[in-house]
């Protein structure tokens, strides 16, 4: 395989993934502005970073910085740079380990029981996307290293 530089044809699946990124992060500044649209309408604004579950101004302020990380991943995908792949592999490693520890901590509790089904059911897939982004990425972020020795 080619090495690629930062100024060669990116590729397409990555910049797909750019896109979703972006949508995404609108998706969540939405929510945060506006409440889930496709939750309950009683809730207030709920987000979970670390196993930490926030409410509320919290939630609205957590979310707001995920839109932001998530808009720096898009543009770094969209426009083809190396640091958007290791800024989204720490994000998605992030996601995995905040999931798993969110079950863990609140197995117990019969208040975030729906959450939690909603995490086990979701962790796969998140593990999927990071694994994918790994495998896709590794050559594409280590290679020039070793073609640069």
């Amino acid at each position: 395989m080619m090495p690629r530089g930062e100024n060669q044809s990116w590729p397409a699946d990555l910049r797909a993934f750019g896109v979703m990124a972006l949508l995404w992060s609108l998706y969540l500044a939405w929510q945060a502005m506006a409440g889930d649209s496709f939750g309950d309408y009683v809730s207030p604004v709920r987000a979970v970073v670390g196993g930490n579950v926030f409410y509320g101004p919290q939630a609205q302020l957590v979310l707001l910085i995920e839109a932001g990380v998530f808009w720096v991943i898009a543009v770094g995908m969209i426009t083809g740079r190396r640091w958007s792949l290791v800024l989204s592999l720490f994000y998605m490693a992030e996601m995995v380990i905040s999931y798993f520890v969110f079950v863990l901590a609140y197995m117990d509790s019969r208040a975030e029981l729906s959450h939690i089904r909603i995490a086990v059911y979701q962790g796969p897939s998140i593990v999927l996307i990071t694994l994918y982004l790994w495998i896709r990425s590794r050559d594409l972020i280590f290679e020039p290293a070793r073609h640069g020795e």
